[in-house]
């Protein structure tokens, strides 16, 4: 045993310069260094990606050294029905198309750069602007527009008696086209990773924690005063046709999330089954959604901008209506519109017009979270 072996490993593979390192020779090698450092510079990722445009889809290598190299029939298929694949690919999980960049640099190239793939998902219902209201789709309850109850105004704190007609698909299409050339540089992927809009494919979700004092027991003395560790969550999950649901309870989200469905929530109105799993259900609130555009105008909804969400739920008791005013953010690098911060929270009594704020001093924002079993939201 040598008890010098970490003096001799350190020797080996750290040996100590030679040469005194303020020399003038040490300079010009730190100078050269930093001369190729500067020209080895990594490119962007505009001229990595367009390095990737004359390459081809590469084979899996041989299972073996003198195996044959095995065939790959989607490097022969022609661009236009490669791009036809990918269309569909995107139109049943975008997150999967993405992916695909991973797989070699000829899908990174197309991935990146094939706009026609991108156009179809933003324009689509699936996960793009197609699906987005940007006015009132449905009534409180998901009924038609016609049979809708009363409505929190926004400017004068007044009910309206009339909604504004939901907006058509082909006003929708202009402002997207306008949009697509004003802000985003005419890149339909920068419009889809960029502008706001909702998630189908899961559920927002805010955890609540805050502490507050315990009451101490008269026939004890106690140095410290007791306290309380409170934690509960809210969760909002939107729908394609306008409709949201909006819980809030101390059920963790893995015993939630499953049971938020509109089955479940029918099931639930009555207030039976509360041996079921999704008993939790009971308190949920149905509601409906509508997200604020560049187009809306500041004399119908002057306290509003593009990205906000308003959320109008019934209240515990069918003479309250509860509306939430959301702004729709991007939390991280990677994912886009996952965080929902709070703006302004209301209820309103319908039967002597008052309106009352609720305080938000414990609230946190809300957060996105995807679950596989809501398939596409619908």
């Amino acid at each position: 045993m040598d008890d010098r072996v970490d003096q001799k490993y350190k020797d080996k593979h750290f040996p100590p310069r030679s040469g005194n390192p303020n020399s003038a020779d040490a300079s010009a090698a730190v100078s050269k260094i930093t001369h190729h450092s500067l020209q080895d510079q990594v490119p962007s990722i505009s001229d990595l990606i367009a390095r990737f445009s004359g390459l081809s889809i590469p084979p899996a290598p041989p299972p073996t050294e003198h195996s044959p190299t095995p065939p790959c029939p989607i490097a022969s298929l022609p661009s236009e029905i490669l791009v036809e694949i990918l269309v569909y690919t995107a139109i049943l999980d975008v997150t999967s198309f993405a992916k695909l960049a991973q797989v070699c640099k000829r899908f990174a190239y197309l991935v990146a750069t094939e706009e026609r793939v991108w156009k179809r998902v933003c324009l689509g219902s699936e996960f793009g602007f197609g699906g987005m209201h940007y006015q009132w789709n449905c009534g409180l309850l998901g009924e038609p527009l016609s049979n809708q109850p009363r409505q929190i105004s926004d400017s004068d704190e007044s009910v309206e008696t009339t909604s504004e007609p939901h907006l058509p698909d082909q006003n929708n299409l202009n402002v997207t086209q306008i949009l697509l050339n004003s802000t985003y540089r005419s890149s339909w992927m920068r419009m889809f990773r960029f502008r706001p809009r909702i998630r189908f494919n899961g559920c927002y979700i805010s955890t609540v924690n805050y502490i507050r004092p315990g009451a101490s027991s008269p026939m004890q003395i106690s140095w410290n005063t007791p306290v309380h560790i409170v934690t509960y969550y809210r969760y909002l999950r939107f729908f394609r046709d306008g409709t949201v649901i909006s819980l809030l309870t101390t059920t963790e989200p893995v015993d939630v999330v499953h049971h938020l469905t509109k089955e479940a929530l029918a099931s639930h109105r009555d207030g039976s089954g509360a041996s079921f799993p999704s008993a939790v259900m009971k308190s949920a609130l149905r509601g409906r959604w509508r997200l604020s555009g560049p187009s809306d105008r500041t004399d119908v909804h002057p306290s509003e901008a593009e990205g906000d969400v308003i959320v109008e739920t019934e209240g515990v008791d069918p003479i309250y209506i509860y509306k939430m005013h959301l702004g729709l953010r991007s939390a991280g690098r990677s994912l886009k519109n996952n965080k929902l911060l709070w703006k302004g929270y209301w209820s309103y009594h319908t039967l002597t017009d008052d309106l009352a704020e609720f305080a938000l001093r414990n609230d946190k924002a809300f957060f996105w979270s995807r679950v596989k079993s809501y398939s596409l939201g619908v």
